[in-house]
């Protein structure tokens, strides 16, 4: 019996903290609106994938499509029908967002390259912003910061390493 309730709990508890999945398909964003989506979709409870048809074939759509409209339907409960307006609305004032905190960002850190990239991660009033560098084969992270909002944001530059959160393939961003 309490090998059973065990398996239970456990297997609840799986599915409570499990994450949808949400294929974007088509022409793929720029770093900057993918990294508002990706911020979005995670507060929202779903991880936003982006799949292509360089990615993936008619079968693997045909998956896609199935599974977003799985997510649609619990979407559409919990937001209601137009939801996706909502989620992109909600995505374009993180990216406004973003992007002033990448301008603060700049100031602070000469070592912003030509080809480097300012990941933004955001839960209520504290950020972590990871300087990513580009410039050869393989993505890595140079910098990363702390700050917490009062009336702006105070950043402190993080000593305990540098590990890029998330993938953005598309971009060529993989850890």
């Amino acid at each position: 019996m309490r090998i059973f309730c065990f398996h239970f709990f456990l297997f609840t508890g799986l599915l409570c903290t499990a994450q949808m999945k949400y294929y974007l398909t088509g022409r793929p964003f720029g770093f900057e609106r993918n990294n508002a989506i990706k911020e979005v979709g995670l507060r929202w409870g779903m991880d936003v994938l982006y799949a292509g048809s360089d990615v993936a074939d008619d079968t693997q759509l045909g998956m896609i499509s199935k599974a977003n409209e799985s997510v649609q339907g619990m979407m559409v409960k919990e937001h209601g029908v137009n939801w996706l307006d909502k989620f992109y609305l909600q995505v374009a004032e993180e990216e406004v967002l973003h992007q002033r905190i990448r301008q603060s960002i700049a100031l602070l850190d000469k070592a912003l390259l030509e080809n480097s990239f300012v990941l933004v991660r955001r839960e209520k009033n504290d950020y972590e912003v990871f300087l990513l560098d580009a410039s050869t084969a393989k993505t890595r992270c140079v910098a990363r910061y702390k700050g917490k909002e009062k009336r702006r944001i105070k950043w402190k530059k993080q000593k305990d390493g540098c590990v890029i959160p998330y993938d953005f393939p598309q971009n060529g961003i993989i850890k």
